[in-house]
């Protein structure tokens, strides 16, 4: 069951804040008091029961009955500028008062619940969906290629807490939640337990721990990818539940020094692990007409290695093709999406 409000959609029209709230009424405070003034000054006003202008509490009393359109009438406009005043200064400031009121109150409680239900709708179209925890450079490069992939854009949830990167999130068209991934009812709130794969970016290795540990809780059978930023956090990263960890420094420090031997190699590779790429590189099942076959007989596939199990074969033994065998291939061409 989702839990109200525990992981927040993210609109860039936001709710109002505590300071937001404040000021309103510090301002509504400020056009009542000046009302006031304006009203015992002018001494146009006369108490029905005394026939005398009232006093600074009466004054205050005949402003809010008027604003208010109670109007008890025992306090009384009874010369040409103070009917004016009553007329062209608390009628504007009546439909002022008004709208202050509404549109906090519609803000902080009707904008709530409509919140909630966009929530609860877009959650409960999420199935087998992918939840990218953090938006930053790494997250933010992740989204684009599950964009390039062809993956639907409300099947991809982003969570993260800064209102800048939700911001970006939205405008790619994903799915942005305001929420801590640490916690469970956060991750609950996006159906965690319907998701297919978990991509942790934080930008913090202890946070990614944390996040691991807790998806690993929810759903066993989610396949976790983690970005580790040090490299002997790796193993700790693997400890807490992440299946596939993905190295920085290791995979810029061996994309650097391939540099240094052949220039096109950085260039190829990128090629190799973008969609948007003119080469591909993929993996699928063996097809049942490709069983008993060797991998070089394989049309418009440059097979580079072979998993068999737990057993995989690299380029310079690849075996001949069995059943539930996996390969990993390069495909030239644009990509297909679908």
């Amino acid at each position: 069951m989702l839990l109200t409000m525990a992981g927040r959609l993210y609109t860039p029209v936001r709710l109002p804040g505590l300071k937001s709230v404040l000021i309103r009424f510090a301002i509504l405070l400020s056009v009542l008091a000046a009302t006031v003034l304006i009203l015992y000054f002018e001494k146009g006003l006369e108490d029905t029961q005394t026939g005398k202008h009232p006093g600074f509490a009466d004054c205050i009393y005949f402003t809010m009955v008027t604003i208010t359109t109670v109007g008890y009438g025992d306090i009384v406009p009874v010369d040409t500028t103070s009917r004016l005043i009553d007329a062209l200064l608390l009628t504007p400031v009546r439909f002022f008062v008004i709208f202050v009121f509404f549109g906090t109150a519609y803000q902080l409680i009707i904008k709530r619940f409509q919140e909630e239900y966009r929530m609860k709708h877009a959650v409960g179209k999420f199935d087998a969906h992918v939840i990218v925890c953090g938006f930053g450079a790494t997250g933010r490069a992740a989204v684009q290629e599950l964009l390039l992939q062809g993956t639907p854009t409300d099947q991809i949830v982003v969570l993260d807490l800064a209102e800048d990167a939700l911001k970006e999130a939205v405008e790619t068209g994903v799915v942005a939640v305001s929420g801590d991934a640490t916690r469970e009812n956060v991750l609950k709130s996006v159906a965690i337990e319907r998701a297919t794969n978990v991509l942790v970016c934080p930008g913090r290795d202890d946070t990614a721990v944390l996040v691991a540990l807790t998806v690993r809780d929810l759903n066993a059978e989610a396949h976790v990818i983690a970005m580790c930023h040090e490299q002997e956090n790796a193993k700790l990263l693997e400890r807490s539940g992440a299946h596939t960890i993905v190295s920085r420094a290791a995979a810029g420090g061996n994309l650097m020094a391939a540099a240094t031997r052949r220039a096109h190699i950085v260039e190829t590779m990128q090629d190799l692990l973008s969609v948007g790429g003119s080469l591909q590189l993929d993996e699928r099942p063996v097809a049942p007409s490709e069983v008993e076959k060797h991998p070089a007989q394989l049309e418009n596939v440059a097979v580079v290695r072979v998993y068999r199990g737990e057993k995989r074969f690299d380029l310079a033994a690849l075996p001949t093709l069995e059943t539930n065998d996996t390969i990993v291939f390069i495909k030239a061409g644009a990509p297909e999406h679908a």
